[in-house]
């Protein structure tokens, strides 16, 4: 639970919900959000508010939410947007703090829709409510399990916080963040927006981690302010989008709001200590990355692979990104020397496929993995690993090999590329443990690496400040 006085807790904590204009439909393709929310587990009263329905979904539906005669702490508004403002102000009238408007066709429509939307903001902060949206799915909490989207949505109770500002986020949080534990859609954020969502979150014990989608943001120094101080204790990844010209221009149309100079913004929210993505498929690798990998304490790397030429993409792949080949110390190469043919020159990347046909792959990788994770001169490692079809060729899986030694080496990162046929079923055996972390390319593993490194320099800068 967050601070007592923070009002976003009344859109991911209500004990009670309205929804206004909620459909008699029910079932497959009726996009219910009051059975979505049912099916969700939501333990909480709802009052569904339609005047042409007595009951709904086995609860009493009420004309209006003057006709409830209970505490409301939430409303939910799926109307027409003709009807949304006259909806907001008897919300209003009957004592709800806390309104989420579903309905587009706001301020990312016309000028009608702009007018509507000034209106009922004006009459909210004239009587302290708050809105948010117009143009949004509002929330999930996996904590209680509340949700008010209309479309279905993973439920793990993940320490991970997003706010976006599109409902693809909610819906595709396995592509995007990859881990969803509270979640806030602003939509157009005519009222609330990104501040008090980061606000929120930044003081919400569950959350780790914070993942932003920003299409635009309008009040950038406070909101940048907040974010530098909450970055010292969470680590905050921003996907910023509408970087073009021309994605500037979808982006207003979007949500309704400026997207503004991108390179600005970046500019500002790394100097803030926000680590920004340059692409949507990054921020799933950020996130399961900075939650479950130990600090990058140097620059100093370990590749351990099967492929020369797989190593030397990796040696690429981390020059790109302001790392460094580690000089391994005598005792590792030692290691691998005793189980290679004399022929065998030995270095970094550590070449292990002539061992391997001596001694086998589970074996050699282990002993070779331990003996970096003890280098003094290591401070995070690279594997190349094969991904094989099972059970026929279960003896190049490592694994489980992997995962004996990782555990108990907890202060250096290790990242993984796969590579072979059944990438997605090894990849879920490596990442069982939650102590290594797969990517799709070397690229991204080299990537991923070096955000832990500018998460360590930057918490070693503000602790000197």
């Amino acid at each position: 639970m967050v601070r007592e006085n923070s009002e976003m807790k009344y859109f991911l904590e209500p004990k009670s919900v309205a929804i206004i204009g909620i459909s008699r439909r029910s079932g497959p393709g009726s996009y219910n959000l009051m059975e979505n929310m049912i099916q969700y587990g939501y333990e909480g009263e709802i009052f569904p508010i339609n005047p042409k329905a007595n009951e709904i979904l086995g609860a009493k539906a009420y004309p209006s939410v003057n006709d409830v005669g209970r505490k409301i702490d939430l409303a939910i508004i799926t109307l027409p947007r003709d009807l949304v403002v006259k909806s907001v102000k008897e919300c209003i009238g009957a004592g709800i703090k806390a309104i989420i408007v579903v309905t587009q066709g706001f301020g990312d429509a016309d000028a009608q829709g702009r007018a509507f939307q000034n209106e009922m903001v004006a009459a909210a902060r004239r009587n302290g409510v708050r809105i948010l949206g117009p143009n949004t799915l509002g929330v999930v909490n996996n904590f209680n399990r509340f949700t008010t989207s209309f479309m279905p949505l993973n439920r793990e109770k993940a320490p991970v916080g997003l706010i976006c500002q599109s409902g693809i986020f909610f819906v595709g949080a396995a592509v995007f963040s990859g881990l969803i534990g509270k979640g806030i859609d602003i939509g157009n954020g005519c009222d609330l927006g990104f501040y008090e969502a980061l606000e929120y979150l930044g003081e919400d014990p569950e959350t780790k981690i914070i993942a932003i989608h920003m299409e635009a943001l309008e009040h950038t120094e406070p909101f940048l302010s907040l974010a530098s101080r909450i970055v010292r204790k969470k680590a905050i990844v921003v996907l910023k989008t509408g970087k073009s010209k021309t994605g500037a221009r979808a982006a207003a149309s979007h949500t309704g709001a400026m997207a503004g100079h991108y390179e600005i913004y970046r500019a500002a929210m790394k100097q803030a200590g926000l680590l920004v993505l340059d692409e949507d498929g990054q921020m799933n690798d950020a996130v399961k990355t900075l939650l479950y990998q130990p600090p990058l304490k140097g620059d100093r790397i370990a590749v351990i692979t099967v492929t020369g030429a797989g190593g030397i993409m990796a040696i690429d792949a981390l020059e790109q990104h302001g790392l460094e080949m580690a000089a391994l110390s005598e005792s590792t190469i030692r290691t691998l020397a005793d189980l290679s043919p004399e022929w065998l020159p030995i270095g970094n990347p550590l070449d292990i496929w002539p061992a391997v046909m001596k001694h086998g792959l589970k074996n050699v990788y282990q002993t070779v993995l331990e003996a970096v994770s003890e280098d003094p001169n290591v401070d995070g490692i690279l594997c190349m690993c094969i991904a094989p079809n099972l059970p026929d060729f279960d003896f190049l899986d490592v694994s489980h090999a992997l995962n004996q030694v990782v555990p108990g080496k907890k202060e250096k990162p290790v990242a993984v590329w796969l590579y072979g046929p059944n990438v997605e079923e090894i990849a879920k055996r490596f990442e069982k443990k939650k102590n290594i972390i797969v990517h799709q390319t070397i690229e991204k593993a080299a990537w991923s690496l070096s955000l832990l490194r500018k998460r360590q320099l930057f918490l070693e800068k503000a602790q000197v400040q």
